[in-house]
């Protein structure tokens, strides 16, 4: 199984040509990225499959309940009773922490909508592609 930072770059990857020619204010576009995963609860369809990532996430895991709980105040999911949500608002705020990253993103966080046209599309991508995997996300 790949690392937490790995599988968020790669459903970046994956996702990002969906979006193509769409316009989306930047602070926006990380949770838009990952509208189907909030919507279905799941990442893997599989709650054993969800117990492995976390398994291997393990490290990970533990830094993301902490910021959970210092960011919101409470943990919405317990990541025992609870893998697939709990493995999806991980890899939610995973793809935001990288996604944030991008200049682009940066610099347009709270301005107007931009447009995500091919060129950023590219530019995401090479910034993605290009993420260190042993960067802390949270």
């Amino acid at each position: 199984m790949e690392g937490f930072v790995k599988y968020c770059k790669d459903f970046i990857l994956e996702n990002i040509d969906n979006y193509e020619d769409m316009s989306f204010y930047a602070c926006d576009f990380p949770t838009t990225i990952t509208e189907g995963i909030n919507a279905n609860g799941t990442c893997t369809y599989s709650r054993e499959k969800a117990l492995d990532y976390l398994r291997e996430w393990n490290w990970e895991a533990g830094e993301y309940f902490d910021w959970e709980k210092m960011n919101f105040g409470e943990n919405t999911h317990n990541p025992f009773s609870e893998p697939e949500a709990y493995m999806v608002c991980m890899v939610i705020e995973g793809c935001n922490a990288i996604l944030s990253k991008v200049p682009f993103i940066e610099e347009n966080w709270c301005e107007e909508e931009i447009e995500f046209d091919s060129n950023r599309i590219d530019e995401i991508r090479k910034f993605v592609e290009d993420f260190d995997e042993d960067e802390d996300l949270f």
